[in-house]
């Protein structure tokens, strides 16, 4: 692929490659001028960019280019400030919980990624995502009774949302930026999507027990039993997606997912 990033950034002093997901292509660019940004290219670049054209006061990054060059997808965004959290960076993490709250009340047209068709319910869109792990149980990776269990869970306990807003979708503490104890940025918006508010919060509930009460307290929200069991839900539910990913994308990272599918799916019974 072919883009001229000094017409968009100007001149440019050095480029480097920096560590993505498996699939896609992240450099850090520095200009002549002192400033850094990263140049992005692979799946989803497009939907990345429209979630952060979107999500209206909350401190995403700022695109400045986007679009296809030979096929690729590609965007172009400004370096935000700070450094990724840690679970003791509390007034951060209260201060992505209350962005969470601003983001949540962007609505869409339907339940689903920004790069895919949406579909009329969030339950036919998280039935759509447990009933197509056919290659991980062929693979012997996912157990078939864990599968089972997905599809029996999601049709039997999933509620549907009042309607379905935007979502971050891989929400965890490097992807939320602070500097000096303060919220800069919330970054990496690939996955972006229209669901349930909750799905959000419980992908973040991995982070664990600290970081998690922080982002609740900072949206309003107390971990209630019932709350803690739509978590489990979706932590196995964005678990086995994860999964299915990894192994379309000839990745090797299984396990910490797999035995969260099975922890979780042992806390729901």
């Amino acid at each position: 692929m072919t883009v001229d990033l000094e017409a968009h950034v100007g001149p440019v002093a050095a480029t480097e490659p920096v560590q993505g997901f498996f699939g896609n292509e992240t450099f850090r660019v520095r200009t002549v001028a002192g400033e850094t940004y990263y140049f992005k290219s692979g799946p989803g670049m497009l939907a990345e960019a429209r979630a952060c054209a979107l999500a209206v006061g909350v401190p995403a990054p700022r695109v400045v280019a986007s679009g296809t060059s030979s096929g690729v997808e590609y965007l172009i965004q400004r370096a935000v400030l700070g450094s990724p959290v840690e679970s003791s960076d509390t007034a951060a993490l209260t201060g992505a919980g209350r962005s969470l709250v601003k983001l949540h009340q962007i609505a869409g047209d339907g339940f689903g990624r920004l790069s895919a068709a949406r579909l009329p319910t969030w339950t036919g869109w998280l039935s759509e995502q447990v009933g197509s792990l056919d290659a991980l149980v062929d693979a012997g990776l996912l157990p078939d009774d864990h599968r089972a269990r997905l599809i029996e869970l999601v049709a039997t306990r999933s509620t549907e949302p009042g309607r379905p807003v935007l979502l971050h979708g891989d929400l965890h503490p490097r992807h939320v930026y602070a500097a000096d104890g303060v919220l800069t940025a919330i970054i990496d918006w690939g996955d972006a999507l229209y669901g349930d508010p909750l799905f959000d919060l419980a992908r973040f509930s991995i982070a664990g027990p600290d970081a998690t009460t922080a982002v609740l307290d900072g949206y309003g929200l107390a971990l209630t039993p019932d709350l803690e069991r739509t978590f489990a839900l979706y932590r196995a539910v964005w678990s086995a997606m994860v999964c299915r990913i990894e192994l379309e994308v000839g990745g090797d990272w299984f396990q910490a997912h797999l035995d969260r599918i099975a922890d979780d799916l042992h806390r729901l019974g």
